[in-house]
């Protein structure tokens, strides 16, 4: 055992000079353990085939990184960076509430919350108990925020993107650390769980049955909600409709809040149920009902309109999950926090069910039961330059493997996708290869 200590330092030579007792080693261990188990969102920024294909085998690694590292400090530092590496751009959105001061001290904090959940996990005695805390973890949902999801490390590669997948990956990561079992057993049974988690069967999720454009804007979001800015924005989206419209598109898709203001009973309103009676339209705006305000979409067709409120809120970004009147007096004066709609909302175009989802509800689990088909809003100009969009990507894709959906996303920001189940890697290698007999 203590010859698999010094695997880091073979890969990473400058590392021989540190001794692997001292606590820089040790954190600088934790840090490459936690850099293997991010690698999905950063390789996804250059995704092709043979960064997908190792992207598992990396995650696995640096799981078996993290069990080399007995101390507690060791599972603390992983847990610190894996929480900054995943979520650092959380503290951009303090920006645009004139808290920019603030985006260290949360990035700080995550890594803390993260540090410590991950030093829980080593109070458990035993390694494969440790494994299984550091598993469970992606069912801790720190003031319901859930995007520690170990289901991305199965997105990319051959395992299938399910929780038997993840599983498989987390397996091969215990048995090929621990030392009480021969080479060849060891061989045996990683091989074993390779092929249980193998993604063996294609699935197939069902399309609209018409024709869609989704537009895909670039506002930013300190300009966004500004009133000189809005009318020329919704002037553009206006544009863009009659534009597909030309184009004989059956829907157009806009995203989250488009229209930055409360759409309803508005000249804008009345403009787009015009529109509608030639073309579908689903866009993101506001919907004031009573004292309640809603982050909302709207569905206009055949002159009808139709609005589903959002459900899961962003904590803190829509609404105040504790201390709110401290928060509202001290950080957030001018912030109104939104009310929810129903837990899932549902719509028919055409006799096809649609799930209806805005940003962050897409990634939610509890949205993809009972749904084949979901279109999804976002404003990810919140997040601008980081990589969130890239994390929420993953997570979609995840789910839509794991039931069988499309998910139809329009953005302002980065960026527009039409996300289904996982293709086969196995069979892109072989239609890799044949292409490359052919040339």
């Amino acid at each position: 055992m203590k010859s698999k200590s010094n695997l880091l330092p073979y890969y990473f030579p400058f590392l021989k000079k540190i001794k692997p007792d001292s606590s820089i080693f040790k954190i600088m261990k934790a840090f490459s353990s936690a850099i293997l188990l991010s690698n999905p969102i950063y390789l996804s920024f250059h995704a092709n085939i043979f960064f997908e294909s190792i992207s598992p085998f990396l995650a696995i690694w640096g799981l078996v990184l993290l069990l080399q590292n007995k101390s507690a400090k060791g599972y603390f530092w992983t847990g610190f960076f894996v929480g900054i590496l995943w979520f650092w751009w959380v503290g951009l959105s303090a920006i645009y509430f004139d808290l920019s001061h603030i985006t260290p001290l949360i990035i700080l904090a995550l890594g803390l919350v993260y540090g410590l959940l991950f030093r829980i996990c080593h109070l458990l005695r035993y390694d494969f108990l440790r494994l299984c805390g550091i598993f469970a973890l992606s069912y801790i949902h720190p003031l319901g925020f859930d995007w520690l999801n170990w289901g991305i490390l199965s997105v990319y590669g051959f395992f299938d993107a399910s929780m038997r997948g993840v599983l498989c990956i987390f397996a091969i990561a215990y048995f090929i650390h621990e030392g009480y079992i021969s080479r060849y057993y060891k061989i045996a049974i990683v091989l074993a769980l390779f092929f249980t988690g193998f993604h063996h069967t294609q699935k197939e999720a069902p399309l609209l049955e018409f024709s869609y454009k989704l537009i895909n804007t670039n506002i930013s979001q300190d300009q966004k909600f500004l009133q000189d800015k809005v009318q020329a924005h919704s002037k553009s989206l206006i544009a863009e409709i009659q534009k597909a419209i030309l184009e004989k598109k059956e829907l157009i898709v806009l995203p989250e809040t488009a229209f930055a203001f409360v759409l309803k009973d508005t000249p804008y309103e009345n403009a787009l149920k015009e529109l509608s009676h030639r073309i579908t339209i689903i866009t993101g705006a506001f919907n004031r009902e009573g004292e309640k305000i809603y982050n909302s979409t709207y569905i206009f067709t055949q002159g009808q309109r139709h609005i589903f409120n959002k459900h899961f809120l962003v904590p803190f970004g829509e609404e105040i999950p504790f201390f709110k009147d401290w928060t509202k007096s001290h950080l957030l004066p001018n912030t109104e926090e939104f009310a929810r709609g129903p837990l899932q909302s549902q719509y028919k175009l055409k006799n096809q069910l649609i799930t209806n989802a805005i940003c962050y509800e897409a990634t939610k689990e509890q949205n993809y039961k009972n749904t084949q088909i979901m279109i999804a809003l976002s404003n990810n100009a919140w997040f601008e330059g980081s990589s969130e969009h890239k994390l929420q990507q993953l997570l979609m894709r995840f789910y839509a493997n794991k039931y069988a959906a499309s998910v139809y996303h329009a953005v302002n920001g980065k960026e527009n996708a039409l996300i289904l189940p996982k293709e086969k890697l196995s069979q892109r290698w072989l239609d890799a290869l044949k292409i490359w007999d052919l040339l």
